[in-house]
């Protein structure tokens, strides 16, 4: 780990209250990006920077408090980011929830929100952050997306379907922005020991799983947390548009 890997970056990481965006947000801090902690859960977030700024009284963190799935709270948010610290070099969108439940039972209501959370909140954080990157020529988005979207896991196709949404958009705009000096690329994870998996499965659910993974244990926040913060890095400035797995082999290409 490399104290000065972003020394002078602002880094934007959504979703990143606790979990895996907790993770990617404290890599970054400890690698010395200034992070913009954004979750919807305010007292997460007051946590979350409160924590980094303990660690590291120079760390400067902010925090943001903004459902992706609104624009003008975004809007509003980033605007007090680029106040405090200057525009984004770094964003991380991490944000987003699933629903375990099979596509019949389902309803038009849970397609709109689970795109709107999943795809549509990544459209208005990049939409919103690349044009400064764009002007300055330097940019680095990566995108935490599902294995779900790559091979396909049955009860998840909404949630699924969004994430493999967000693997085509980064592809289609790192050729759109490369010239401008912005990278896109993706982290694809698989069942990763967080909040949000243990709220879905039970402990033997989740035990019964690693006999799927050929690395032989499910995933860890701070295993993300390794990938993004080489793709956000310098280290990676000749690629874009590529996923990345990070997934203990469960799934391969």
């Amino acid at each position: 780990m490399d104290p000065n890997r972003f020394s002078g970056k602002v880094a934007l990481v959504t979703g990143a209250g606790r979990g895996i965006g907790a993770a990617i947000a404290e890599r970054l801090s400890a690698e010395g990006a200034r992070v913009a902690v954004m979750d919807l859960d305010e007292a997460a977030v007051a946590a979350q920077v409160k924590l980094l700024n303990e660690r590291d009284p120079s760390a400067g963190a902010v925090g943001l408090v903004a459902d992706v799935r609104d624009r003008a709270a975004v809007d509003r948010e980033l605007r007090r980011l680029e106040d405090a610290a200057g525009p984004c070099q770094v964003v991380v969108n991490n944000a987003g929830r699933w629903t375990v439940k099979p596509f019949l039972e389902s309803t038009p209501e849970l397609w709109a929100d689970e795109l709107a959370v999943n795809f549509s909140g990544v459209l208005h954080v990049v939409h919103r952050a690349l044009p400064a990157m764009v002007d300055a020529g330097y940019g680095r988005i990566v995108n935490v997306i599902s294995d779900s979207a790559r091979v396909g896991e049955p009860n998840v196709t909404l949630y699924a379907a969004a994430k493999a949404a967000v693997a085509g958009f980064s592809r289609a705009l790192a050729k759109e922005v490369g010239r401008s000096g912005v990278t896109v690329n993706c982290v694809s994870l698989s069942t990763t020991r967080t909040p949000g998996a243990f709220a879905t499965f039970d402990e033997s659910q989740i035990e019964r799983m690693v006999r799927f993974y050929p690395a032989g244990r499910l995933g860890e926040p701070e295993d993300a947390a390794a990938a993004v913060a080489y793709l956000a890095s310098d280290d990676a400035a000749w690629v874009t548009g590529q996923t990345l797995g990070v997934n203990g082999g469960y799934a391969m290409s």
